[in-house]
C-alpha cells in the first residue's frame, strides 16, 4: 500500500526553495526577536506534519559539533556573548527551516517538479546534482547520528570525527548512485496538491510580512 504524504509533504518544490531562501535572508537581517516569532510560526506549522519535529531534533544533534567548534573559537577571539547567542538562534532557525521545506521531500517529489527543466542537459545536470548531494548528506547524518563523537571536544577531535564520517559515506559511493539511478528513471508525474501549496505561499506571505514589520 503506497503510504499517503502529508499536506506538507505535498508542497511543491519551486515554494519549498522559495521558503529557505526567504528564510535564508531573514536569518541574516533579521532581529533575534522576529528570528523567534519565525521559529513558533515555523514550529507551529510543522503541526502539519508531526514528522518533521523529530528531524529537527536530529539536525540539532548532528550540528552539535559545529556549535561547539563555534563557542570554542568565540571564546578563544573573545566574541561577546550577545553576538555569539544570536549566530546560534538565526543558525538553528535556519535548520529549522530548512527541515521544513527538505525534510519530508522525497525524490520522486523532486523527479516530478522538475520535469520541465530535465528537458534541457543544465536541467538534468542540476537535477542530478542536488538528489546526489541530497543521499550524500542523508547517508552522512545517518552514520554522524548513530557514531556520536562521545568525549571528543577539542577542534582537532572533532574535525577527526567529521573525516571519519565522510570516509565512511564516500564507501557507500555506488550504492547511493544506484539508488540515484531508479529514482531518476521513475516517471510518475502528478499534479501538486492545491491545498499544500497554499499553505506553503501562506507561510511565505507570513514569512515576508515579518521582515518588513
Amino acid at each position: 500500500m503506497e503510504n499517503r504524504l502529508s499536506v506538507l509533504g505535498e508542497q511543491h518544490l519551486g515554494l519549498r526553495l522559495l521558503i529557505i531562501v526567504l528564510a535564508l535572508v531573514s536569518a541574516i537581517i533579521a532581529s533575534w526577536q522576529k528570528i523567534l516569532l519565525l521559529i513558533g510560526i515555523f514550529l507551529s506549522f510543522m503541526l502539519l506534519d508531526c514528522s518533521l519535529y523529530k528531524q529537527v531534533l536530529k539536525g540539532l544533534r548532528v550540528s552539535l559539533p559545529f556549535f561547539t567548534v563555534y563557542w570554542i573559537l568565540g571564546t578563544i577571539f573573545q566574541v561577546q556573548f550577545p553576538a555569539l547567542a544570536i549566530f546560534n538562534l538565526k543558525v538553528i532557525f535556519f535548520i529549522l527551516a530548512g527541515v521544513y521545506a527538505l525534510g519530508n521531500i522525497t525524490p520522486e517529489r523532486v523527479i516530478n517538479d522538475t520535469r520541465y527543466i530535465r528537458k534541457f542537459k543544465w536541467g538534468r545536470w542540476l537535477v542530478h546534482f542536488g538528489l546526489a548531494t541530497s543521499l550524500y548528506i542523508q547517508a552522512y547524518t545517518s552514520y554522524f547520528t548513530n557514531h556520536k563523537p562521545e568525549g571528543k571536544n577539542t577542534i582537532g577531535e572533532i574535525f577527526d570525527s567529521f573525516l571519519e564520517a565522510g570516509s565512511n559515506v564516500l564507501k557507500k559511493s555506488q550504492e547511493i548512485e544506484d539508488k540515484l539511478e531508479v529514482s531518476i528513471g521513475l516517471n510518475n508525474a502528478h499534479l501538486s496538491f492545491s491545498i499544500a501549496n497554499l499553505v506553503a505561499l501562506l507561510l511565505a506571505g507570513i514569512i515576508i510580512l515579518i521582515m518588513i514589520w
